[in-house]
Order: structure tokens, then C-alpha cells, then sequence
């Protein structure tokens, strides 16, 4: 806007009209005797104001819902502005982040709402154990296989891989999950927006579910399974019952994880199934192609290691069929100067 002609000079007046199909060298002869006033914020004229504007300031989120978005928070160096002796505010906070205070229906917080107006969890507890900077204990190993090496096995959707485990020449088996589960002195974990999280999303690939096998720390999490080009009837067994869904083509289903184990498979077990193992712990590895793993940053004592391996499926007229997971537990203890060693055999 370029101002209200009637403070420019008179002689600017007369050439108004004619210069307005050049208004850049209008503009630049006539000389405006102050500049124009802006109209006060929130006024009837402030171009904030207006309801195209007003609905730009909220946010629809389905079914009619509208949210206003935040105030603007100005921050420089991360401090709120006219507040010098403020610290700096931990990103993720409620308090500090800018995020809505009214939450949709059902959600306790706007972030933390699926799409189907699930809620889902928000930031992660507190450690359960007593952070510690500078430990320097190490665990490493190899898992390994005996036995017959697993083979593909025949389902109604097609071939399905013996549950994402992997036996390379040397019989180092990759996809196999260690951890530890308690711990009472450990390692600090980062954060950004919270804990940064490990895990928490499953993909369908054709006839399985991928990852095969993961951890999802920490706790509480939500878990998302995104389907591909066919959908699917899923079956998903969790430590407090089975739950059925619909993944439509390109779709996704969002869900609380709960502690413990959950497996993601199938309604006409035809696909490879998913294990999710949700747990709080700072320490865990998945082996590598080889077989090799790693846990560090540990302090000084005995621990319990836990090695964990989806069941292999076998194949009953069409369909798959698992067992129970081969869970290995072997005691080490840990010292500070050298790395200790665990080497673990598994088969079928």
C-alpha cells in the first residue's frame, strides 16, 4: 500500500492520474510530507483482521475441529525477549514449545494425536536409573548360528524370508537383538525434542512386514505400520490382548506400543510377521550381517544380557505358523579398563 494520496503535495496531485500507469516514477517525483500512519493492530482495517486472515490463524484438523495456532514467541538466543534472566527453555516442553493449549477431542495434546483421534503418548518418563557422564565399561560380541540354515517358506501372498534372520558364510547371524533390560547406573541419553526414540515404524513389503525385529525405547511410544500397494487385514498381538486392523493401499495405522513384546502379522497369516520389543533401556544393538554387536558407555558390574531372536516360521497349507522367540539371558561382568566379551551360539 502505497499511502493516502491526500497527504502528498499538491503538484503530486495533479500528476497522480497520469503517472498511474508509471507509478515507479511517479512515485520517485512526488515527495509525501510524512509518512502514512499504519492502522493500529486489531483494528477493522488491520489486514490481520479480515476472516480470510482469522482462518488462516487456525488450524482444521477434521470433523469440523479448529485450533488456534499459537501466539508468536520472539527468542533470541534462546531466551524469551523481555525476560533477560530467563533460562533457556528445553525444547519439547508444553510450557515453552508454543503448542496449543486445547487438544482435540480425545487427544491429550495436539501432537501427540493420531489420525483417528487415538491419543498417543507425549514426552518420556524420566530415566529409571541414575545418569552418569563418562563410563567407559564395554560389551561386544557375536551371534552365531548352528545348525540348518533357515530357508524361504511358501505362503498364499508368496515367498517369506525365515523372519529377517540373516546367516552369512562365516554363520554370523544378522537382525538378532541384544540389550539389556534394568539397569541402576547408565549412560546419559540425548535430547532434542524429548529422548530421542528408537524404533516405532513397520512398512509391508510385498508379502512381509519389515523390520522383522526392533526395540522401541523409550517409553510410552507410538508404533506406525504403513502399507504398500495391497492392503492387508493385520493381526496385531500385544501383551494385553490382539487387536485387528485394515491397512488400505498407502495407508497407515497408528498405536500405542505397549512394555514388552508385540507382533504385527497377518489376519490370513500370509505375511511375514513383525516383533516389537518396547522397553526402557539405554543399552541395546541389533547384530550386523556378521553377527556383531556392541554395547558401550556401561559402568563397572555384573549385567544381564538379554539375546533375542524371532521364532522361524514353517509353512501349514499356505499359511505361516510361528513358535515361541529364542531368548538367550547370559550373565558378564563389566570393568572399565578392558572390553568384555559374550559370543552366543543360536539354531532353530
Amino acid at each position: 500500500m502505497l499511502g493516502d494520496v491526500s497527504r502528498a503535495s499538491p503538484a503530486c496531485d495533479r500528476r497522480w492520474g497520469a503517472a498511474a500507469l508509471v507509478v515507479a516514477a511517479g512515485f520517485g517525483a512526488c515527495q509525501f510530507r510524512s509518512r502514512p500512519a499504519l492502522y493500529p493492530a486489531g483494528s477493522a482495517n488491520d489486514d490481520g483482521s479480515g476472516e480470510l486472515a482469522q482462518k488462516s490463524a487456525r488450524l482444521l484438523i477434521g470433523d469440523g475441529v479448529e485450533l488456534p495456532l499459537p501466539a508468536p514467541r520472539h527468542r533470541r538466543f534462546g531466551r524469551t525477549e523481555g525476560d533477560p534472566d530467563a533460562g533457556e527453555p528445553e525444547l519439547g516442553d508444553d510450557a515453552s514449545d508454543g503448542e496449543p493449549s486445547t487438544a482435540p477431542p480425545g487427544c491429550r495434546t495436539f501432537r501427540h494425536c493420531s489420525t483417528s483421534g487415538t491419543s498417543l503418548s507425549a514426552s518420556p518418563r524420566a530415566a529409571r536409573y541414575s545418569a552418569v557422564t563418562g563410563l567407559t565399561g564395554v560389551i561386544e560380541g557375536t551371534v552365531r548360528w548352528r545348525g540348518a540354515r533357515p530357508v524361504p517358506v511358501v505362503t498364499a501372498c508368496g515367498p517369506v524370508d525365515g523372519a529377517g534372520v540373516r546367516v552369512a558364510a562365516d554363520r554370523g547371524v544378522g537382525g538378532v537383538l541384544v540389550y539389556i533390560e534394568h539397569v541402576d547406573v547408565g549412560r546419559t541419553m540425548p535430547r532434542y525434542a524429548g529422548a530421542a526414540t528408537v524404533g516405532g515404524t513397520i512398512a509391508k513389503r510385498g508379502c512381509a512386514l519389515a523390520p522383522a525385529l526392533q526395540i522401541v525405547t523409550p517409553l510410552p511410544a507410538a508404533l506406525a505400520i504403513h502399507g504398500d500397494a495391497t492392503r492387508a487385514q493385520l493381526r496385531v498381538t500385544q501383551p494385553s490382548g490382539v487387536l485387528a486392523f485394515e491397512l488400505e493401499e498407502a495407508g497407515r495405522i497408528v498405536l500405542q506400543v505397549e512394555p514388552g513384546v508385540t507382533r504385527i502379522e497377518a489376519g490370513d497369516d500370509s505375511l511375514g510377521a513383525a516383533w516389537v520389543v518396547a522397553a526402557d533401556t539405554p543399552y541395546y544393538a541389533i547384530t550386523d550381517d556378521r553377527g556383531r554387536f556392541r554395547l558401550d558407555e556401561l559402568a563397572t558390574g555384573s549385567y544381564d544380557i538379554t539375546v533375542w531372536r524371532p521364532p522361524l516360521p514353517t509353512g501349514q497349507a499356505g499359511k505361516l505358523v510361528y513358535g515361541a522367540p529364542v531368548i538367550v539371558h547370559r550373565t558378564v561382568f563389566v570393568d572399565a579398563v578392558r572390553p568384555a566379551r559374550l559370543d552366543v551360539a543360536l539354531e532353530r
